[in-house]
């Protein structure tokens, strides 16, 4: 046990002593969906059209030998979707969602030709506010949300100059939903497994 301790902390120290390490600012906007598909006592819960959002934070890279990357990520994220409920017949309504969110990525990667990186990760996302918004109606509906989350990042990125350009899709690991709800105007119950998910286009700008 003693020596499988004394490996690790080498390997560590190893790690470090070969590494280069930045810190930058990161900002970006993203195409997000929330991903259901269910049927509720009548209703047909679908996912809607995408909508547009924006996160900003901070971002660092840790480069080992030149090779591989570890891409630790503090972000406010503002994301969203619709949500088509429908009974078939005469009702036919459109949710629209908004989170605002802190996600904490940490990517894992790998860099070719000196400036390309692939890299992929898991993130955690703590929920600050979540909105609906339908017929008019603004309505908070946070209560129906986990407080946190977890999903995965899976990417494409360019180091170049002080920029650290990336493309990645986010998804989720599990529902976001966690409390039986009603929709509105019927006396439906629902707690449907609802997904959010989203493209990202992000540019980092290294500090040093």
């Amino acid at each position: 046990m003693k020596g499988s301790i004394f490996t690790i902390a080498l390997l560590f120290v190893y790690s470090i002593a070969f590494s280069q390490f930045n810190f930058g600012l990161r900002a970006g906007l993203s195409s997000s969906q929330v991903k259901v598909d269910e049927n509720v006592e009548g209703f047909r819960i679908t996912t809607g059209d995408n909508t547009f959002g924006y996160h900003a934070g901070v971002y660092g890279q840790i480069i080992i030998k030149d090779k591989f990357v570890i891409m630790p990520e503090v972000l406010f994220t503002n994301s969203g979707g619709n949500i088509d409920l429908s009974d078939g017949t005469s009702f036919n309504e459109i949710w629209n969602l908004t989170y605002n969110r802190l996600d904490i990525p940490m990517n894992f990667g790998l860099k070719f030709l000196k400036v390309f990186r692939v890299n992929a990760g898991p993130y955690a996302s703590v929920l600050l506010s979540a909105d609906a918004r339908y017929a008019n109606i603004n309505q908070d509906v946070k209560d129906n949300y986990k407080n946190m989350m977890w999903g995965y990042q899976a990417g494409l990125g360019l180091d170049i100059w002080r920029l650290a350009l990336d493309l990645k899709y986010q998804g989720s690991f599990e529902s976001s939903y966690s409390a039986e709800g009603e929709i509105p105007g019927t006396t439906a119950k629902i707690n449907p497994d609802v997904r959010p998910n989203q493209w990202i286009v992000s540019v980092g700008f290294k500090l040093f």
